[in-house]
């Protein structure tokens, strides 16, 4: 799948939270895929190249800790933002946050997964 668009995979374990996550995002114009574990997520990226992960406070440590590594084994670079509690009570601050990780900014630089390769780009 290819787009202009920023595509966001989405990770949580509550399926409302997900859905809302994903309106706001498609009225920003930004695409979006729901996964609720690891291994939906795993199965996800092998047909879909996302721009950003976003990490819900509601996924268990495990699922957390597979997809972080199935993001790493990635040849290409994809930043991750995790969510916590409250974070998205107002949907424009969880618009800013998502546009501020994909835009890399500074303030953001620990919520970047580094590609396993080191000649691997940045995703668009």
């Amino acid at each position: 799948m290819s787009s202009d668009y920023p595509t966001i995979l989405l990770a949580g374990r509550d399926p409302d939270l997900l859905l809302l996550r994903s309106a706001m995002l498609a009225a920003a114009g930004m695409w979006s895929v729901r996964v609720r574990n690891a291994g939906q997520a795993t199965q996800v990226l092998q047909f879909v190249d996302c721009d950003l992960a976003v990490l819900c406070y509601s996924l268990d440590e495990i699922d957390r800790e597979q997809l972080t590594t199935a993001l790493r084994a990635r040849p290409k670079t994809v930043r991750v933002l995790e969510v916590a509690a409250g974070d998205d009570c107002c949907g424009a601050g969880f618009l800013r946050k998502v546009e501020e990780a994909l835009a890399g900014f500074p303030s953001m630089a620990h919520a970047i997964v580094e590609p396993r390769h080191p000649n691997s780009r940045m995703i668009r």
